[in-house]
């Protein structure tokens, strides 16, 4: 199932074959061999014909030229020749009609959405057939071409091509070569198409293959261009793995072609060529199955179970596979299944070993694209000899460093001490004299003991309270602007972690209060692009673009020590799959309460006054 471009650096001989085949319509050439090599038996051949066939393709419709021995009628549709080991006229006039309507049924092609072109027969052009007919002996020798054509509601983006002329109880099987061109564009197409394996070509309109004689600079921009429309997944036939490792998590995410996948998962549905959306809820179910408990990933030498972040399903026309697909019916000849693994590590990951042993006969050697960190790299992993694994190891990037708390050496807070009795005592005194303001001598009395008890309460427990009216220590522009850069840098570097439970505990060491859980939520939510289905992109860069220490506000403050601070700041964070890396800048202004709490600064109040997006950008992770 691989698609292959006809370049003009296959050389002359094999450019001038693509050429006969598109002008001169040269079709199929069959040659029926025994499994030893040797021809078999006209009772007992198998059709494993190498069949030509040549399809041009305009915004209305495709027209496709088959060129068939008579020979091939004979053998798939069981011809019977006379007493003289003649096919009469009559007879091969009935093959041919046989031939038509088995050529609509075996040959398909599928749109985007997978449903299948109606074609019709709109010619034979036969041979020069001799009246007595012609003898078993020169079968080979005459042949006929078929003109088939599909209609075209719009111009295609994708076309998928599948052949079965042979059924799957055959045990050789038949191959076709299949030449594509597109309408205005300068070099075709080639793929082999193996029975029941379809092959998807994507036509581009507005940047259509360019000539042979075009130059190599020429050539190289235009799959540039290719490959910038297509996100960098080229090959729609290929399964693609991304390997990504970084602090606290290793994630393996793979997409492959479900047809491919059918070959070891069990996918059970109604209709053969597509699944509905509770089928693929079951498939799901077996999908996860498959790859959780194969290509196991050891970190530090010790295999971890994966956490299933995804498993969706795409149609040809999705692009941007950081999406969450839309929920919807897809095609079992074009679809594709993202499979998106994580696994969690305590840190920079010293070594990273990958096993891949998910090989059927479809998928024989697989293309690992690796990014760790800033650094990429590729590698093939193949089914033979021992190919199956690769190993990342750390190049000496030192480990995550620690979150720790601001230390706060600020003084003590002046305070005053308030004894408990006598305040109740003091406080008691008007209402004593209210009581006894008419027997002078019991108000006496009364006032007296209070003001006795008062005093001998005065050593006893008392409150301790902050001395009103007392100046709270200065903290200097400068002191308060590296204070405030590290608890805000503290602050997102919480996001690092994966688990929320780690993020809550790293995020405890800036934040403090009410404003913990309310923080966690509001970065958290900053940090999501909608853009990609709700993905928490990775914090890359933190620049406060201007900050100035403000007045306390009263109501938001608990300790006359702390301070305001008004910031502006620009956040860039990104989203990677498969290959694709989005990014997005945001811009905030805020004002913030920091305040000391155990010997520790903490932010304990945050009001975002303004946010505004910058920039968002999609570009591919080039190897």
């Amino acid at each position: 199932m691989h698609l292959m471009f006809i370049s003009p650096r296959l050389g002359p001989t094999r450019m001038i074959a693509a050429a006969l085949l598109l002008g001169e319509l040269a079709g199929i050439h069959s040659t029926w061999l025994s499994p030893s090599g040797g021809e078999l038996a006209a009772a007992t051949r198998h059709p494993v014909s190498v069949t030509e066939t040549a399809a041009f393709v305009t915004r209305d419709k495709v027209s496709v030229r088959i060129s068939v021995f008579v020979e091939d009628l004979f053998l798939f549709h069981n011809l019977k020749p006379n007493a003289q080991d003649f096919l009469e006229p009559n007879v091969i006039r009935a093959g041919i009609e046989k031939h038509e309507q088995f050529l609509l049924e075996r040959f398909v092609i599928r749109d985007v959405e997978g449903a299948k072109l109606s074609g019709h027969v709109v010619g034979v052009k036969e041979f020069e057939m001799p009246t007595e007919g012609v003898p078993m002996a020169e079968l080979m020798a005459h042949k006929l071409e078929f003109r088939l054509e599909y209609e075209l509601l719009q111009p295609p983006e994708f076309l998928t091509f599948s052949q079965h002329l042979v059924d799957q109880d055959v045990l050789i099987p038949a191959e076709m070569k299949l030449v594509i061109k597109q309408e205005n564009a300068g070099t075709p197409f080639g793929a082999v198409l193996q029975p029941d394996h379809p092959e998807t070509v994507r036509f581009s309109w507005e940047n259509p293959a360019l000539p042979a004689e075009a130059s190599e600079e020429e050539w190289e921009a235009w799959f540039q261009k290719q490959r910038e429309e297509t996100l960098g997944i080229t090959s729609y036939s290929s399964v693609y793995s991304f390997l990504y490792i970084e602090d606290y998590e290793v994630r393996h995410e793979i997409l492959i072609p479900l047809l491919s996948l059918e070959e070891s998962v069990l996918i059970a549905r109604d209709d053969d060529a597509f699944l509905d959306l509770a089928e693929q809820d079951v498939a799901r179910q077996q999908i996860e199955a498959y790859f959780t408990s194969g290509n196991p990933i050891e970190i530090d030498g010790v295999a971890v179970t994966p956490h299933v972040d995804r498993i969706d399903f795409y149609g040809l026309d999705f692009k941007d596979f950081a999406v969450q697909a839309e929920r919807k019916k897809v095609s079992m000849a074009n679809a594709r299944v993202g499979v998106i693994l994580s696994y969690d590590t305590k840190g920079a990951p010293a070594t990273v070993k990958l096993t891949w042993d998910r090989f059927n006969r479809y998928v024989w050697s697989i293309g690992v694209f690796v990014f760790a960190y800033e650094d990429a790299q590729k590698a093939t992993l193949s089914r033979i000899g021992n190919a199956n694994t690769y190993q990342w190891q750390n190049p000496g990037r030192p480990p995550a460093a620690v979150l720790g708390e601001i230390a706060s050496t600020l003084p003590p807070p002046p305070m005053m001490r308030l004894p408990i009795g006598t305040v109740v005592c003091l406080c008691l005194l008007p209402v004593a004299a209210f009581l006894f303001h008419r027997q002078s001598r019991n108000r006496l009395i009364a006032l007296t003991f209070l003001i006795v008890v008062s005093a001998a309460t005065w050593p006893l427990a008392a409150w301790e309270i902050e001395r009103p009216f007392a100046a709270p220590p200065e903290i200097s522009p400068d002191e308060s602007a590296a204070i405030f850069a590290a608890l805000h840098k503290n602050m997102y570097r919480a996001f690092d972690y994966r688990d929320e439970n780690a993020i809550y505990d790293a995020l405890a060491k800036s934040v403090d209060g009410p404003l913990l859980r309310d923080l966690y939520l509001q970065v958290r939510r900053g940090l999501e692009m909608q853009e990609q289905g709700g993905a928490v992109s990775r914090v890359r860069d933190v620049v406060i673009e201007e900050g100035t220490q403000e007045v306390l506000p009263p109501e938001t403050s608990s300790d006359s020590r702390g301070f305001g601070y008004r910031c502006r700041w620009t956040i860039r964070g990104t989203v990677q799959h498969w290959g694709h890396l989005h990014s997005r800048t945001n811009q905030y202004v805020a004002l913030f309460v920091v305040e000391p709490r155990n010997d520790s600064w903490k932010i304990t109040h945050m009001d975002v006054l303004d946010e505004q997006r910058l920039q968002f950008e999609t570009s591919t992770r080039g190897l």
